[in-house]
């Protein structure tokens, strides 16, 4: 009886046994190595063995990853047995690409197994620079001509074996290989080479040029380049401005106080009602201040809230005196105030700043004119305006102490960097001198214009809509409209300057 149990429990056993499949898969990497694009492919082979006691059912594969391919349809695997597939890498241009294989059992949601994929593709890639070339609106005839780079950004040689122009009638834009040789030409790895197009437009019509360059890249095997431009008869321009009608400005007055500026100071002292008179007739917010050529300290605070500003400042100039150092200093005094001294508190940042030196002799500073530009614009970008009352430049002048006045050299190359004004320090009439310098802190009279070289039989100038045919002149060294003090327009005028240029670069 015993045995007879044992025999009945063997076959319980056997008959409730659950068969399984189990999925093998290798290799778990494929690695296609290095191909050459658009020449070479490669395929793979992934084995599916089935280590179970059941059929091994995929219900579908699935692969990520650019140029990878493979028959993503299910297929049965039987217990102990195997089924291969096939992975296909094919590469289109310079590239390194990874991907995944996917298997996919019967009922399941997620991969069962995968196998990472790896491939490269070396190809050479063609880059050309401008691919769309647009000259813009040169004048028409003119002649303008820019260079073609094509260059080799892969990692093979590139071929060029033919480049195809088809041109607009007539053909004004033209491509020009100069002494390059005949195709093919081939670039290796990093190497380019130039070509030119030039346009020289014969009418104002608009001017076409396609060229499509033929070459060994797998990718872009025609690439496609353009040309064009449209040419005018004129290139007139009109530039706009409104007269300022709020005056922000602060003055600082840097007077030389050595033993030889007696007589100046006091011609400054006593014209300095011209100056006043003409300047707060402009209603400015205004704050002035002096220092002097050996030293930053500030002396005198006169504003528009100031009780009296003229006997302020008169006040001021009389207390400079003439016991300073003989060796003037007036840019290196101005710096220093303005970087790390007084001035820095003093200035407003929305203010434009007017720096006025007197001296009778050439700027000695330790710091060199660009020195000083550089650090000023750094301070006052773009607000920053100087004047000077100084001995003629370049041979002095004679003056009315008996003594010969040198040339203000230094401040002299200040005022011209800033296309400003200097007046001479010899001239007699100092109530005149004085009215100029208000007039030119306290309205613009100088316009300058966005384009160099203009015509100037072109050139018209409008004030509110009304020509204005004289009352101002054209500086060829400023490129600017300059107007007399009396023609300048007023606070809230329009202002409107039209005119052509020469030459033949585009707008």
């Amino acid at each position: 009886m015993l045995l007879l149990a044992l025999l009945w429990a063997c076959s319980d056993i056997a008959i409730n046994e659950v068969k399984q499949p189990e999925i093998i898969v290798a290799p778990s990497t494929l690695d296609f190595g290095h191909l050459l694009s658009g020449h070479e492919s490669d395929t793979m082979t992934v084995t599916i063995a089935n280590g179970g006691s059941a059929d091994l059912v995929i219900d579908h594969l699935d692969i990520d990853g650019e140029n990878y391919s493979v028959d993503e349809s299910g297929f049965t695997v039987p217990s102990g047995g195997w089924h291969q597939i096939e992975v296909g890498y094919a590469p289109r241009t310079l590239e390194h690409n990874e991907g995944y294989l996917d298997i996919y059992l019967e009922g399941e949601d997620l991969p069962s197994e995968g196998v990472w994929l790896s491939g490269n593709g070396d190809a050479p890639v063609i880059n050309v620079t401008p691919s769309a070339l647009d000259f813009g609106n040169p004048l028409l005839g003119c002649d303008t001509t820019t260079e073609i780079t094509v260059q080799n950004d892969g990692n093979v040689d590139l071929v060029i074996n033919d480049i195809d122009i088809m041109a607009s009638v007539p053909p004004d834009i033209t491509i020009d290989f100069g002494t390059l040789p005949i195709f093919p030409w081939v670039l290796a790895p990093g190497a380019r080479i130039e070509f030119f197009a030039n346009y020289i437009p014969l009418d104002t019509d608009d001017d076409l040029t396609m060229y499509d360059i033929s070459s060994s890249d797998p990718l872009t095997p025609v690439f496609n380049a353009t040309a064009e431009g449209a040419a005018v008869l004129s290139n007139e321009r009109t530039q706009r401005w409104i007269q300022d009608s709020k005056l922000i400005v602060d003055i600082i007055w840097i007077i030389d106080n050595s033993g030889s500026m007696s007589v100046y100071q006091s011609m400054l002292g006593q014209n300095m009602a011209d100056f006043m008179q003409v300047f707060l007739s402009y209603s400015p917010d205004f704050q002035i201040t002096f220092i002097t050529t050996d030293s930053p300290e500030l002396v005198g605070l006169i504003s528009r809230n100031s009780a009296n500003p003229l006997d302020e400042s008169v006040d001021a100039i009389n207390s400079i005196g003439i016991t300073g150092s003989g060796w003037e200093k007036g840019l290196q005094m101005l710096r220093d105030c303005m970087i790390a001294g007084e001035c820095a508190t003093w200035m407003r940042p929305d203010a434009t700043l007017i720096a006025i030196f007197l001296s009778d002799e050439p700027d000695n500073s330790t710091i060199t004119v660009n020195s000083f530009i550089r650090d000023i614009d750094s301070v006052k970008p773009g607000k920053f305006i100087p004047y000077a009352i100084i001995g003629d430049v370049p041979q002095g002048c004679p003056s009315g102490t008996g003594w010969n006045t040198q040339p203000g050299w230094g401040y002299y190359d200040v005022v011209q960097h800033y296309g400003s004004q200097w007046w001479s320090i010899c001239g007699e009439d100092w109530g005149t001198k004085m009215e100029e310098i208000a007039l030119e802190v306290s309205i613009q009279t100088v316009f300058e214009l966005d384009s160099d070289d203009p015509h100037l039989d072109t050139l018209r100038v409008s004030i509110n809509g009304q020509l204005a045919a004289s009352g101002w002149e054209y500086d060829e060294d400023l490129n600017a409209v300059v107007f007399t003090y009396e023609d300048a327009p007023e606070q809230g005028d329009t202002l409107e300057i039209g005119y052509s240029t020469w030459g033949c670069e585009p707008e």
